[in-house]
């Protein structure tokens, strides 16, 4: 006798796990940064070369320091999460690859997402972007759009 349900359950269990696989795989790690801000830092992929992996690596004590002394303590209705990813862009004729972070930042009860990419190769040293430029992009791209509005 032969059950018509076990094949059904067998592909439910299995579409449980594997969505459960990419769940896990979206945010690596959690960090508390002040009192309602929080940063969701996301592993670089397999996709991504061991080189520029090693420098968006590099890249997130620097980025998480920045954001420590760029932003304050939020109240309850202007609780405030980052996320930071890792990512490829190819520059100029030549399609050299260079690392990126792509920077999300979403409010609580908000309908908007404020997002930026900043390439983590700096011209100006030719290596890794420094503390300024990344201050610098943190406050024009995401922290100024993405400013607390309570309503009157």
């Amino acid at each position: 006798m032969r059950f018509p349900k076990a094949p059904v359950f067998v592909v439910a269990l299995t579409i449980l796990f594997y969505s459960w696989s990419i769940w896990a795989q979206d945010s690596d790690r959690e960090v508390e940064i002040h009192k309602n801000v929080k940063l969701l830092v996301t592993a670089a992929g397999s996709d991504i070369p061991a080189d520029l992996s090693s420098q968006y690596k590099a890249f997130l004590p620097l980025f998480e320091t920045v954001l420590k002394e760029s932003i304050a303590d939020q109240s309850e209705e202007c609780a405030v999460t980052f996320r930071v990813a890792a990512g490829i862009k190819e520059i100029g004729a030549a399609k050299v690859k260079r690392p990126t972070a792509r920077v999300t930042a979403f409010r609580r009860n908000s309908k908007q997402e404020f997002v930026g990419f900043l390439i983590l190769y700096s011209y100006a040293n030719s290596g890794l972007v420094n503390k300024e430029e990344t201050e610098q992009f943190l406050k024009k791209q995401i922290l100024q759009p993405a400013e607390c509005r309570k309503p009157e």
